[in-house]
């Protein structure tokens, strides 16, 4: 499909097609090895999902943000969708469905802020193209469309052939994903363990070894999460690491999805590759100073503050 290009003055909505979970939260000193049980130190219960999550992080970074999705019709699946629209995201076509269960994340988070996810998709198993295609409108008119994996691959299929602006891929959790995709996809953000699965990797030593393997992918931009080292930009002959700022981080979990919502929103303004990438990483490295995924998300004016 040949792609539109849009200025900024035009379309700067971002549609987001992904999961929403209920995520089980357990503060523990140690994240068990197999066969360990530990104690954990308490317990929440917080509205969650990549898809959800980065949703949330555009939204209130000021983007303006209308999400695809799934949830059951629970009282977890009204969490979400009272999280979301609290957060100024247009939950039309979020669907409530009375046969599924709402997605459940169970995440332990140990005394250094490092973490271990279990994901049961629930109702996000249950998203189908017919849902994307109900969308139509709003996905064809969208300046970025943000995508992840906690759905079927179908769905994420069809809303990048819908689409005329920039299609994000977030492959989390990385599957193997079609080359035909892969090959319409205009930026990919994997993190080190999903670029090593796209790329038929077992690991890497060393950054140029991840600059080789993004570039192997052969999509136009790649950007490669590095954790507390920041990202890496691999964008046409162009490549540029990006450190994250230094920050006391309590709970990395939905750092990742603070950076790609923030890519989205940076992008839907008509910032640059880079700058929206320095953008980007200090909205996750924000994200972690506090507990929580959606609740932890900064603010445009915390960025900014930040920032200067």
């Amino acid at each position: 499909m040949e792609k539109k290009n849009y200025s900024a003055n035009e379309s700067k909505g971002i549609v987001v097609v992904g999961s929403a979970n209920i995520d089980l939260v357990a503060s523990v000193n140690h994240l068990p090895v197999p066969g360990e049980t530990v104690l954990g130190n308490s317990f929440n219960k917080i509205p969650g999902g990549k898809g959800a999550n980065q949703a949330v992080a555009a939204a209130k970074l000021g983007g303006q943000v209308s999400f695809i999705g799934c949830v059951g019709s629970d009282q977890e699946g009204e969490i979400l969708r009272s999280s979301l629209e609290n957060s100024d995201v247009d939950c039309k076509f979020l669907i409530s469905l009375p046969e599924a269960s709402t997605g459940t994340a169970m995440i332990g988070v140990d005394a250094e802020g490092n973490n271990s996810i279990i994901v049961n998709p629930g109702a996000n198993g249950a998203l189908i193209q017919e849902n994307i295609i109900a969308a139509k409108e709003i996905v064809e008119s969208a300046k970025v469309v943000l995508m992840q994996l906690e759905i079927p691959t179908s769905c994420v299929e069809t809303a990048v052939e819908m689409t005329n602006g920039i299609t994000i891929l977030n492959p989390a959790p990385v599957v193997d994903i079609p080359k035909k995709l892969l090959g319409k996809v205009d930026v990919l953000i994997p993190n080190q363990i999903e670029l090593a699965h796209l790329s038929n990797k077992e690991s890497f030593n060393d950054i140029d070894e991840v600059e080789i393997a993004a570039k192997s992918l052969d999509i136009e931009t790649v950007i490669v999460t590095l954790g507390s080292r920041g990202a890496l930009l691999v964008s046409g002959n162009k490549t540029e690491l990006v450190s994250p700022p230094v920050v006391e981080s309590v709970d990395t979990t939905g750092a990742g999805d603070a950076f790609c919502g923030s890519l989205a929103e940076s992008l839907s303004r008509g910032l640059s590759f880079l700058e929206s990438v320095e953008q980007s990483v200090a909205a996750g490295a924000l994200s972690t100073t506090s507990h929580g995924a959606q609740i932890s998300m900064p603010t445009r004016s915390e960025v900014d503050s930040f920032l200067r």
